[in-house]
């Protein structure tokens, strides 16, 4: 890849990894898995991709953002 493409494809790799954090908070306000799921997945995909063309990108976002689990019920349940 020349210098001048390679330029334009790190400004744009920014860019979507800067939305996709975006998106990703806006997921967690919503409160929602599986929106939670899919915009962490997404950015995760966008980090990789940089990683394999030889880019660091940071990102503000933790790892993986705390999802509340259901409370686990420790009461035995007796069927009659």
């Amino acid at each position: 890849m020349n210098s001048t493409t390679s330029a334009l494809f790190e400004a744009e790799l920014r860019t979507q990894v800067a939305s996709a954090e975006a998106g990703l908070l806006e997921s967690l306000t919503a409160d929602d898995p599986i929106l939670i799921e899919s915009a962490r997945g997404h950015l995760d995909g966008l980090l990789d991709l940089a990683q394999r063309n030889g880019l660091h990108i940071e990102t503000t976002m933790p790892a993986e953002p705390a999802i509340e689990q259901p409370a686990v019920i420790d009461t035995p349940v007796i069927l009659t």
